[in-house]
This record gives structure tokens, C-alpha cells and sequence, in this order.
């Protein structure tokens, strides 16, 4: 109640940096920062990774997912999901990529488009973690950054690693939508 009775809405101080620090705490990761919401967050780890070309991501995702790609100018590419985890399916993917994958200079083109495949953002549908030991096989193999969309993950673990934690990067959010909400998004670096 102190934070509210304080009339201090803003994206500073002292109830903000208590939240981050619990918020890394909790997930194990080394930070956490806050922003105003999940697609920012993603927006920002996008840009810092220098996407501008293609982000492989899942077909059953929520829209702000591929909005967060389409605002650093690159195109969203989408990729198959398994049935237990509704996220990406690696053994697909696998095979997917060594047909569609021209490897130059130890970066990943796509042989259609002739774009760079720049990273791969798998999303943890529902709190459902993705087989993360083979995506980030394949990531390596492919010279793609790992930015996890755990937006809708607060609280699930994978191998006893909170999801978000697990890739380079990864964003939780706090919608109204999620399971605990504050009206805004969390960025994990």
C-alpha cells in the first residue's frame, strides 16, 4: 500500500528497484529490468542483438511476438510447434534449416529470400517450457541469437532454470493478462 498511497507512479525509485531485484532473485537471473511492457522488451533485446533481417519464431504465437520482429524492419519467420509444449518444435526445425539454410562466412542466409536468419525466439505458450537443450544446440549450430519470449511463463522452470533465464536474453511481462500483473513488462539481461 505504501507504493500507492506514495502517488508516485513512475518508472523509478525505490519500488521499482526492490521489484527488480526480487524479480532477478526469484528468476535466478543475473538482472532484471523493468519497461513499460513485453513487446518493448523484446523490441529492445532485438535491437541490441542487431536483428534486421529474419527471426525464426513459432506459428502459434500472440501477436506482439512478431510485432516486436516487424519493428526493427525484419521479418517474422515462422516455424513449426510440437503438440506437447504448443512452442518450437527443434526436431523439425533441424531438419527444416538444413534445407532452407545457406551457411556464409559462418552466418545462417535463408536460400529463398537470400536474408540473414539473425535469431530465433521461441515463446513458453502458457507456461509450457520449449525443449530448450536443442534449440540452443541449433542456435549454436546456426550463429542465431536466442532471445525467449517467457511472457507467459512467470513461475515455469526447465531443467531447474526459470524460463527467460535460460537463452542470451529472455522477457516476462506482467499484462493484466499474466499471472501477476503491475500493468507492464519485465526485461531480463
Amino acid at each position: 500500500m505504501k507504493s500507492v498511497d506514495s502517488n508516485c507512479v513512475s518508472s523509478i525509485g525505490e519500488f521499482v528497484d526492490r521489484f527488480e531485484g526480487m524479480l532477478a532473485g526469484f528468476t535466478g537471473v543475473k538482472r532484471a529490468v523493468l519497461c513499460v511492457n513485453g513487446t518493448a522488451a523484446l523490441h529492445i533485446f532485438l535491437k541490441m542483438s542487431g536483428v534486421e533481417d529474419e527471426v525464426l519464431m513459432p506459428a502459434l504465437t500472440f501477436i506482439a511476438t512478431a510485432n516486436a520482429v516487424s519493428y526493427c524492419g525484419a521479418v517474422p519467420h515462422f516455424i513449426d510447434i510440437e503438440e506437447r509444449t504448443l512452442g518450437a518444435d527443434p526436431r523439425k526445425l533441424e531438419g527444416y534449416l538444413d534445407e532452407m539454410v545457406e551457411i556464409r562466412d559462418s552466418l545462417s542466409y535463408n536460400k529463398l529470400t537470400g536474408r540473414r536468419m539473425r535469431a530465433i525466439l521461441p515463446m513458453h505458450t502458457f507456461g509450457h517450457p520449449v525443449d530448450m537443450d536443442p534449440l540452443m544446440e541449433i542456435a549454436r549450430n546456426y550463429n542465431l541469437t536466442l532471445i525467449e519470449d517467457a511472457a507467459e511463463s512467470l513461475g515455469a522452470y526447465y531443467k531447474g532454470l526459470h524460463t527467460g533465464g535460460i537463452g542470451k536474453v529472455g522477457i516476462l511481462s506482467f499484462n493484466g493478462n499474466k499471472i501477476i500483473t503491475t500493468g507492464g513488462g519485465a526485461l531480463h539481461a
